[in-house]
């Protein structure tokens, strides 16, 4: 049970699951097609470089490029360790975590600045460095349906003589630009809009 809650807090990192195959064929057709305006080029600039950064699990470039104000209301240390736990778990690897864009929000003014939302989908590679965990087909039954009824089946691939797990999933972002400040990041999940209030302005919070 314990090493169940690494991995879903792994998978869980940056964004929430709501993913489904044939949506998001389209939206990624869509995206190709999609003629950005300045602003929100000047955006994908440097989200480019944030899903790099993700990529690349580059914890202090993650967090350098997180929106500041939500330090404000998680200690900074203590998100940097919990990061840095899951990248060193002695049950599980990251082999690989790809990301690809599948919407880019209109840039839209606030009282502070300006701000965005973000969709992409994410692809995380795990695998079972602890061979006492899942070494047999009942386990990993369990695991597979587990994983399966929380972000559904066509999005869990697990290879049991390899001993790893693929996982896809959308998650959404919110892009913030403070004047004066360069666009940061933000997950836009359950657990992170319970913060929202205490860090983002009331007529931003009103947009989104």
């Amino acid at each position: 049970m314990r090493f169940l809650i690494v991995l879903l807090s792994v998978i869980l990192l940056s964004g929430c699951f709501d993913f489904k195959i044939e949506r998001n064929k389209k939206k990624d057709q869509n995206e190709t097609q999609h003629a950005y305006t300045p602003e929100q080029l000047e955006l994908k600039s440097y989200l480019d470089i944030y899903f790099m950064q993700l990529q690349n699990l580059n914890t202090e470039s993650i967090i350098d490029m997180t929106y500041p104000k939500l330090f404000t209301h998680v200690n900074k240390t203590v998100f940097k360790e919990y990061i840095n736990t899951l990248l060193t778990s002695k049950h599980i690897n990251i082999e690989s975590f790809d990301t690809k864009l599948i919407s880019l929000g209109e840039v839209q003014p606030y009282s502070n600045g300006e701000f965005a939302q973000i969709n992409y989908m994410s692809t995380i590679k795990l695998n079972f460095i602890n061979p006492k965990l899942y070494s047999d087909d009942l386990s990993i039954r369990i695991l597979n349906d587990v994983l399966s009824r929380k972000y559904g089946k066509e999005n869990i691939d697990i290879n049991p003589i390899e001993r790893t797990i693929v996982i896809k999933k959308e998650e959404k972002l919110i892009a913030i630009k403070d004047h004066g400040c360069e666009w940061k990041f933000v997950g836009d999940n359950s657990a992170y809009r319970t913060l929202y209030p205490r860090f983002l302005l009331p007529d931003l919070l009103s947009k989104i």
